[in-house]
């Protein structure tokens, strides 16, 4: 009975495991993707400033520029906060999956401790029986 619940908790916490992988994969992925946001950003920021410094501008052209310049500094600063926040869940999730490999490898002890157990057993039933077959063979045979 024992056996089999362990072998049921130990197939959940895999499928936990796996569930804790795949999650972290997407926090990956959406990282990647602000990642690529902060550079697109800056190359937007860079290409501006490269306006303002080399064309003469009229005083509403560098205006435009200059807020939007701002705007693009406030979108690159959300951006990053978006960034940090995703990379601590990857590591709360890195955490969470340390802590449910750690547990399935405590059951697989367990699992593998209860198996020795049954097979000590099983092998003492098996000898009990082989001695008691050889004495009564020894006595039929006196």
């Amino acid at each position: 009975m024992l056996k089999g619940r362990l072998k049921r908790i130990i197939e959940i916490k895999a499928k936990m495991m796996e569930d804790k992988e795949r999650e972290m994969e997407e926090e990956k992925a959406k990282l990647d993707i602000v990642i690529n946001e902060i550079n697109a950003v800056d190359a937007d920021i860079e290409q501006n400033y490269e306006k303002i410094t080399t064309k003469m501008l009229q005083g509403n052209d560098f205006s435009v520029i200059r807020d939007y310049l701002e705007y693009l500094e406030n979108t690159k600063c959300a951006l990053i906060r978006e960034g940090e926040l995703l990379e601590e869940k990857i590591l709360i999730l890195k955490q969470e999956l340390i802590e449910l490999m750690q547990e399935k490898k405590m059951l697989d002890n367990l699992h593998i401790k209860e198996m020795n157990g049954l097979k000590k057993s099983f092998n003492r039933r098996e000898q009990k029986l082989l001695d008691d077959m050889a004495l009564r063979i020894e006595e039929k045979s006196i």
